[in-house]
């Protein structure tokens, strides 16, 4: 795993970054799957897809790191909010997570398209938020995503019924991005740059699997 720290607070930077792993893969021929989340990261998100418009190539598939469960397009939805946002790709093959479907058939579905996608991707990179909690995706401390064995898993909490991928997606991919902000969470960065901690108390501590790490921050570890 080789682990990078990239100080900015100018969104331009990890979604160029970005854009540029994505673009290159893709003009060497490889199927690209590429994750997005929401949250303090959609401002990043519809960059890249800003960026990726002026470059539409082949093989490029997009899929949620975790979605909030309810109808299609309800006011907590990432994908709705993605969307509203401005993230536009039209020549990429698009997978929003809900359906209008009961809450377990959507993640039994959901599900299987990881499965197929992670089978037949050539290049993985997810582009992941992280809270103070810790929490990645929504992969909560304690909850039952930390150590479920499929690649979705779907459960309650006190405010959400949330759909996420799980450590086993993440540990998948080839390369994640992570854009986190704000002094709140600089201890957290101080975490995953300096400390090996259980992923049932931080289960951002995963994204330490990847090959390549790369986290953009406002917090200067110099």
């Amino acid at each position: 795993m080789a682990l990078t720290i990239k100080t900015t607070t100018n969104t331009k930077d990890p979604a160029e970054f970005i854009s540029n792993s994505i673009i290159n893969k893709l003009k060497a021929g490889k199927r690209v799957l590429f994750f997005v989340t929401g949250g303090s990261s959609i401002a990043v998100c519809v960059e890249v897809s800003k960026i990726l418009k002026n470059h539409p190539l082949d093989n490029l598939t997009v899929l949620l790191t975790d979605e909030r469960y309810g109808p299609v397009g309800h006011p907590d939805s990432n994908w709705a909010k993605l969307m509203s946002n401005g993230l536009d790709l039209p020549f990429a093959r698009l997978f929003p997570v809900l359906t209008g479907e009961p809450h377990k058939t959507v993640t039994e579905n959901y599900n299987k398209i990881l499965t197929e996608e992670l089978a037949s991707a050539e290049y993985k990179i997810g582009l992941f938020g992280v809270g103070v909690d810790g929490h990645t995706a929504g992969i909560l401390p304690g909850s039952v995503a930390v150590n479920n064995n499929d690649f979705v898993c779907g459960y309650e909490t006190g405010t959400f019924s949330r759909i996420t991928v799980t450590p086993k997606t993440i540990e998948k991919l080839d390369e994640a991005v992570v854009w986190m902000q704000g002094t709140d969470k600089w201890q957290v960065v101080k975490d995953l740059d300096e400390k090996n901690i259980e992923l049932i108390k931080q289960p951002a501590q995963i994204l330490k699997k990847v090959p390549l790490l790369t986290i953009f921050t406002d917090y200067n570890k110099n």
